[in-house]
């Protein structure tokens, strides 16, 4: 927010057309740069490391199931376990793996059916680090990622109402 004021606040004044545009990378510049040196949200960072790419990007809506995807926050056994102590953090199907969105959306084998479905869609495997980018390509590709994650955090929630 305060970005956003600045930028306004070093637009007031100015004649130019090209003023909102030449501000606009500025204030993007500037995120940036706090996005990069943020010791927090490092998982979304991880997936999505440029600003600017996807702030301006031509397609795709973000949803309840793909802002899990992206933040890890959700039914992760990560996650709940900062709200409930007495739950372990680690996946049920694999012990010595602590569950989190990393580890959910791209090693569990309890979704591998799901998985290779996603990268026989998308052509390629789908890691940390090419999420958005395969997101980003065109619309059937970021549909088919939000598929994914909304099968995944389905039966996650599914799981988790069996457990309680």
């Amino acid at each position: 927010m305060v970005l956003l004021a600045d930028e306004r606040a070093r637009l007031y004044g100015r004649g130019r057309e090209d003023a909102e545009d030449e501000e606009r990378l500025a204030t993007l510049s500037k995120w940036q740069e706090v996005w990069d040196r943020s010791t927090k949200a490092r998982w979304t960072h991880r997936l999505i490391p440029n600003i600017r790419v996807w702030i301006e990007r031509r397609h795709g809506e973000l949803n309840y199931h793909l802002t899990q995807l992206l933040t890890g926050h959700g039914y992760f056994k990560h996650h709940s376990r900062r709200y409930d102590y007495n739950q372990s953090a680690q996946c049920p199907v694999c012990p010595s793996s602590i569950e989190n969105a990393e580890h959910v959306f791209y090693h569990c084998p309890r979704f591998s059916k799901e998985r290779e479905r996603l990268h026989s869609l998308l052509h390629e495997v789908m890691t940390p680090e090419n999420t958005t980018r395969l997101m980003l390509v065109n619309e059937p590709n970021w549909l088919a990622v939000a598929s994914f994650a909304y099968s995944v955090v389905t039966r996650l929630r599914d799981e988790e109402t069996d457990r309680r």
